[in-house]
């Protein structure tokens, strides 16, 4: 299983440099991936968090940790679609994955923080999910290294194209966030596979259960499909034989990557924790 590791992007580092400082010290002890989170305004629990500290844009960082590592795949966990536009976020993401030489995974989702939302977004909260579905249709056409069209219902265009597109063949890998049946379908449909977020293993088994259906509805197999997991873990606790059985558990239930996000905005606490855990962790 493949272990992830969430800067601290969103937890009111003083500076982004420390932010990046983080992920090259987590890649060289041997994490396999390396994500940041997006929300962009201090309303609802990021407000509540983190007061007038800083919250690090989420494309901003995933370019800057790019450039500074080299081996670990770098994603975001996860883009909240209804606060973007497709066209400039297909432009932005193509072009890191240039600069890091394929090495982007696009977590996407929906959002739930309506407070934000509400403010930011560009469709009501109640059609954020085919706002979704059209903005993935309308990056992987500008993806495609082709002229193309598209019809819907907020994107309407004929003969565009975008370069560069993707850095390698096969175009960036979109991982899809939620638990909703819809999210499901989603992911099955349109995306490499699902990023799901603070499910114990029973869970896993029952999501994957749903999201397996849902792939042989779309005419995929299952089989080899990756199935991420985020958990928000207090940084505090570092013992390593329950995180050990942990992991053995979420790899019997179905897990092909755990994403690990401790809970700190003290960069210390970071470094301690992935000297610790990283190096007992990496190998399960």
């Amino acid at each position: 299983m493949r272990f992830g590791y969430v800067t601290p992007n969103s937890w009111g580092l003083d500076h982004p440099k420390q932010v990046v400082e983080l992920a090259v010290q987590a890649e060289e002890l041997g994490v396999d991936s390396l994500w940041v989170s997006h929300h962009i305004l201090h309303r609802g629990f990021v407000g509540e968090r983190l007061g007038k500290r800083p919250y690090h844009d989420t494309l901003t960082m995933l370019t800057a940790i790019g450039a500074a590592t080299s081996r670990a795949r770098i994603g975001t966990s996860v883009l909240v679609l209804p606060y973007l536009h497709p066209m400039p976020t297909a432009k932005a993401l193509a072009t890191i994955d240039h600069l890091t030489d394929g090495r982007v995974d696009v977590g996407v989702g929906v959002g739930g923080l309506r407070v934000e939302h509400d403010t930011i977004a560009q469709v009501p909260f109640e059609r954020r999910g085919r706002y979704a579905d059209e903005f993935l249709g309308v990056m992987a056409r500008l993806w495609s290294g082709e002229a193309s069209s598209f019809h819907g219902e907020f994107f309407d265009f004929d003969d565009l194209e975008a370069h560069p597109g993707p850095a390698r063949p096969g175009g960036l890998p979109v991982f899809i966030g939620g638990h909703t049946p819809a999210a499901m379908r989603r992911a099955a449909h349109v995306a490499r596979g699902w990023h799901g977020l603070g499910l114990e293993p029973d869970g896993v088994v029952d999501a994957w259960t749903t999201f397996r259906a849902a792939l042989e509805e779309a005419g995929r197999d299952p089989e080899g499909v990756p199935f991420h997991l985020r958990l928000h873990n207090p940084i505090e606790d570092m013992d390593l034989d329950r995180w050990r059985s942990r992991f053995d558990a979420y790899a019997a239930a179905g897990v092909t990557e755990m994403v690990l996000a401790p809970q700190s905005g003290d960069p210390d606490m970071h470094r301690r924790w992935l000297d610790t855990m990283v190096p007992a962790l990496k190998d399960c």
